[in-house]
This record gives C-alpha cells, sequence and structure tokens, in this order.
C-alpha cells in the first residue's frame, strides 16, 4: 500500500518491478552482440528479454479505491501507452483471498475484487497470506466490501 487513510486506499507497483525490469534490459542489451557473433537468430533470445525487461521497467499501475467519490479507479501504464477503468464502489461484490495449491510445493495466495458484472479485478499475489490480507481488509473497510477467504483454493467462479 503506497497510501492509506480512513476513506481512501492506494495501491501502486513496488520499486523491485521496475529494478528487475532495468537489470533485464542491461542483461539482455550486454548479451546481444556476444550471441549475435554466434549466430544472428540466436540474438532474437537476449533481445527478447531486453524488451520483456523494458516493459516491466516502465510498467506503471495505480489503483484507487476512494469512498469519498464513491468510486474505485485503475490507471495502468506499459511502454508509454495508458489505459484507465472507473468502476462505481456499488458494483464491486467482495474482496477475496484465494490460496491457490501448487502440487507439492507451497500455496500462493491471490487477492481480487470480486465485480458483480465483468472480470475480477487483480490486487496481488504472494507465498504468504499476511501481507495479503492486510490489503484486503484495508480496501474492504474503505469501499465497504465484504472480505472472503478462501483457504481450499475453490477458485473465483
Amino acid at each position: 500500500m503506497s497510501d492509506r487513510s480512513p476513506r481512501r486506499v492506494v495501491l501502486t507497483m513496488s520499486r523491485a518491478t521496475r529494478l528487475y525490469g532495468w537489470l533485464l534490459v542491461a542483461a539482455g542489451a550486454l548479451l546481444i552482440a556476444p550471441v549475435w557473433s554466434l549466430n544472428a537468430w540466436f540474438a532474437l533470445l537476449p533481445a527478447s528479454v531486453a524488451l520483456v525487461g523494458l516493459m516491466l521497467a516502465t510498467l506503471q499501475r495505480r489503483l484507487v479505491f476512494d469512498q469519498e467519490a464513491g468510486t474505485f479507479r485503475q490507471e495502468q501504464q506499459v511502454l508509454g501507452v495508458t489505459s484507465s477503468l472507473e468502476v462505481p464502489l456499488f458494483h464491486l461484490r467482495a474482496v477475496v483471498v484465494v490460496a491457490q495449491p501448487r502440487g507439492n510445493a507451497r500455496n500462493r495466495y491471490v487477492a481480487f475484487v470480486d465485480r458483480r458484472v465483468g472480470e475480477p479485478i487483480y490486487l496481488d499475489e504472494a507465498r504468504r497470506v499476511a501481507r495479503l490480507m492486510k490489503i484486503a481488509e484495508a480496501v474492504a473497510e474503505v469501499a465497504e466490501l465484504r472480505l472472503e477467504y478462501e483457504a481450499a483454493g475453490a477458485g473465483n467462479n
């Protein structure tokens, strides 16, 4: 959470995501020349890594739950292309945290806002549920939504 008040919650991407993107750009750029000397077609792989890194480095996502305005606003930008979405809070049904089992590995937990009409709004995911519950509780309180926790991983029907 980047900003939290009793009537407003703002969620943004972490700086680590952007840093990881720039590291991928640097690694891809450094590998293009040596790989090009081996085979030009093989240079597509580090170039692809650099492109994915550039997308991560320029990714900006901001989710705003504003009780005073009565809206949820999502602003997203990738490679300079901006998209936005604004939904009235009464169109949102619940904040859901669900466990998604992964075979023998530990569960992965996903938090999203379930809408009455339309696709769920993805909030975040983590290996541990405590951080997600903190975010989910803050969003549920500000947006006055029900908080659902599905430990069995039933999914988002």
